[in-house]
């Protein structure tokens, strides 16, 4: 499972488009046992193919209030417990009831239950924090939301990758984690930390580590592709969606930042306010933004 920088789904969800009041429309119903129930579905189906399954999440989606929102307590957001109905596994096995659940040495952070948590490979993405939060700045801003505001820290830390890290790297340093990886060769490896600055500069040599850590052949990743003119969210993936290959160097990602040059820029482009609100939440993540790359590939 790839667990990714922060996406800004609520703010976006407050914006007026036919695409977001279709999702509104379509999971004005949804429950997390429902949706779960559909996420194992569509594991089993996927897996029934012999293909493997790659998950995108950003992980404070799949993180109880309680744990992502200061001053709430459990009570203050009940939630129903999630029931594992175990539909991702083969009917037979359901059957069998030989699943066991796995002791973690640090708790489970998410709501998805230990039993599925710990068959994941876990890979968590990140990007330096000046980089990340000025991109999103602009991305909302070109869709006339306003940024930094009440839900910024949330959607700006690397806190929730760390807690992710933490609970799975704990868990491959058991013989029943080492077990489930495939061997201690492998389990040594996990979880796998991958820097978008070192991705953006080193791509053939950062994916070839990560298919080696993987089992992959790395002879199928593609380093070019044809440009896609149009995509749903063009702030977000409209660099993407007109490319064709990697792009270096296009906002700084081959040096280092300085936070003095930064906040200049910022100053100039936004406003010394603005540009105070940036600063504060790059410092606020630049801890953990740091633990993780001492740790990545």
């Amino acid at each position: 499972m790839l667990w990714g920088p922060e996406s800004p789904s609520r703010r976006i969800a407050r914006i007026k488009t036919p695409i977001m009041d279709g999702l509104r429309e379509k999971y004005s119903d949804a429950t997390f046992q429902f949706q779960f129930e559909e996420f194992e579905c569509t594991i089993a189906e996927i897996e029934a193919q012999g293909k493997i399954l790659v998950v995108k999440d950003h992980p404070y989606h799949m993180m109880y209030p309680h744990v992502t929102l200061d001053d709430i307590k459990p009570e203050d957001r009940p939630i129903a417990p999630i029931v594992d109905k175990l539909l991702d596994l083969p009917e037979a096995e359901r059957e069998s009831r030989a699943v066991t659940t796995p002791f973690f040495p640090i708790p489970n952070p998410t709501f998805l239950p230990d039993r599925l948590f710990a068959t994941f490979t876990p890979i968590l993405t990140i990007r330096h924090p000046c980089r990340m939060i000025s991109s999103f700045k602009r991305a909302l801003q070109a869709m006339g939301a306003p940024f930094p505001d009440e839900d910024s820290s949330m959607d700006t830390q690397f806190k929730w990758q760390r807690m992710v890290y933490d609970c799975y790297k704990a868990w491959f340093s058991t013989p029943e984690g080492i077990e489930a990886a495939g061997g201690a060769s492998i389990a040594k490896h996990l979880p796998i930390v991958v820097d978008g600055d070192k991705l953006i500069n080193n791509p053939q040599g950062q994916m070839e580590t990560l298919c080696r850590i993987l089992g992959l052949d790395p002879c199928g990743i593609q380093y070019s592709w044809k440009a896609r003119k149009s995509m749903e969210h063009d702030a977000f993936g409209g660099t993407l969606g007109n490319s064709t290959g990697i792009i270096k160097g296009k906002d700084g990602s081959d040096k280092t930042p300085v936070l003095e040059e930064e906040m200049r820029k910022w100053t100039e482009e936004w406003g010394k306010e603005t540009a105070d609100g940036l600063m504060f939440l790059v410092n606020r993540t630049m801890e953990d933004y740091e633990y993780l790359l001492k740790r990545s590939i």
